[in-house]
């Protein structure tokens, strides 16, 4: 079965509309403008290891020394989160920037702040996104033809690199069939047999290979090495109406990206405080590349994949992507 069009078409429809519906209301940091204390910062964060620099950094101090208190409220991926953005319940938001792109090619006003996760430098061990099989006999891209690979969203960064590790690879897109899954049910799904192939994140690739699983070589590295996948954002409005709030939000953000990268093992400590994770996977699972550069030739080649891969058509929602 070919990738599922239709589906696809209607979940980009359901996107635009409600990410337009939206787009009503200017925002403005909580409290503390006025001088009286810290500003306020509602941030959206998504429940994975990509985030937890920013846990890291609160604990450190970082955010608090630049005059800022942060409310993180999860959801389970950015579709979620960026009407919440743009419509200003939130000021800061988290996600994959394939969806940024999608999100600017459909008229939504998003900025990117910070680069929030890279790809790691192994095609066939990364951990934020790594293409897992349960069946022996699938080794390579190759045997992948006629199967069927699960996804959390299409028209997002996975389904991205699914179609560019099949084509690098001599096949097209139409050779798998491509469905949705939440990845938290990927593991039990693979092990079950109702799809041949996943693309994970962890902690649920180590959850996923402690179960027979193993990697094949799509992911996110074998996209480029220590390709940016994910970034920090906001409103245009927000951009617009606090140069300073979004200033002192990148700085202490940038240190705990640093933070982070420079010190693993406090990384991989913080996991157990937002993550239900059995014990001893924190310390298995394998940490995203944290280095926080936004180089906006990067985050063109992130656009020559997405458009390359049919979900925008060209790399015009690249202009002014990126805040200044």
């Amino acid at each position: 079965m070919p990738f599922a069009r239709r589906a696809r078409a209607v979940a980009a429809q359901a996107a635009v509309t409600a990410f337009l519906l939206s787009v009503t209301a200017a925002c403005g940091p909580g409290g503390g403008g006025d001088g009286s204390g810290p500003d306020d910062l509602d941030l959206g964060v998504i429940p994975i290891i990509d985030v937890a620099p920013v846990r890291l950094g609160v604990e450190q101090g970082f955010f608090a020394e630049q005059g800022l208190d942060l409310t993180m409220t999860e959801s389970q991926g950015g579709a979620a989160i960026v009407p919440a953005v743009t419509s200003g319940s939130l000021q800061i938001g988290y996600s994959n920037i394939v969806s940024l792109l999608v999100a600017r090619s459909q008229g939504v006003p998003v900025r990117m702040v910070s680069v929030g996760a890279r790809a790691s430098a192994d095609a066939l061990d990364d951990g934020s996104g790594q293409l897992m099989a349960a069946d022996e006999g699938i080794t390579d891209v190759a045997d992948l033809r006629g199967r069927t690979v699960a996804v959390n969203t299409l028209l997002g960064i996975n389904e991205v690199a699914v179609r560019t590790g099949l084509e690098r690879h001599g096949l097209s897109a139409d050779d798998v069939s491509l469905v949705e899954l939440p990845i938290p049910n990927m593991p039990a799904a693979l092990a079950a047999g109702d799809v041949d192939a996943a693309m994970l994140s962890e902690p649920f690739t180590t959850i996923a290979e402690a179960d027979g699983a193993h990697a094949v070589p799509v992911s996110y590295a074998a996209m480029g090495e220590g390709l940016p996948i994910a970034g920090w954002f906001t409103s245009e409005s927000f951009a617009r109406e606090h140069p300073d709030v979004l200033e002192r939000f990148t700085t202490a953000l940038e240190r705990s990206l640093r933070y982070a990268e420079e010190h693993p093992d406090e990384a991989r400590a913080v996991l157990d405080s937002y993550l239900d994770l059995a014990d001893g996977v924190s310390a298995e699972v394998t940490l995203p590349g944290w280095d926080p550069a936004t180089e906006p030739a990067e985050i063109e080649d992130v656009a020559r994949l997405t458009a390359e891969a049919g979900l925008i058509e060209d790399l015009g929602p690249l202009d002014g992507l990126i805040a200044p």
